[in-house]
């Protein structure tokens, strides 16, 4: 296994932000909120289709409307969307993902779509 690709995870220069928010609260608001107000220097792509500025920042619609690709997709939407948002942001030459959301399969019983289990078992 390489560790090439964690400087892209720990050391991105563009972030995209798939389900940035401004509804209070969410976890979307708040990571958008902590980007911008910890100083992070490089791109923020704020990813959500309803709406057009997002923390005073650009909002995009979806992955295909960024204008670059970036180094750190950060992903807080709900589970059923994120196999398809991988696959895209992989696609697209995306080297790093953090995936924040409720109900995948980790110790309980919720399961991602296509997921035949098998990951994650020892």
């Amino acid at each position: 296994m390489t560790i090439r690709n964690l400087n892209f995870m720990f050391n991105p220069s563009s972030v995209a932000l798939v389900g940035a928010s401004q509804k209070p609260g969410s976890i979307g608001a708040v990571l958008a909120r902590n980007l911008v107000s910890a100083g992070f220097k490089g791109d923020i792509f704020p990813v959500n289709s309803k709406y057009k500025i997002i923390e005073g920042l650009t909002t995009y619609p979806d992955l295909d409307s960024l204008p670059k690709t970036p180094d750190l997709a950060v992903i807080a939407t709900p589970p059923d969307t994120v196999p398809q948002l991988i696959e895209n942001l992989g696609r697209r030459g995306t080297r790093s993902a953090v995936v924040i959301t409720a109900g995948l399969r980790a110790g309980g019983s919720a399961q991602l779509p296509g997921d035949n289990g098998a990951r994650g078992r020892p």
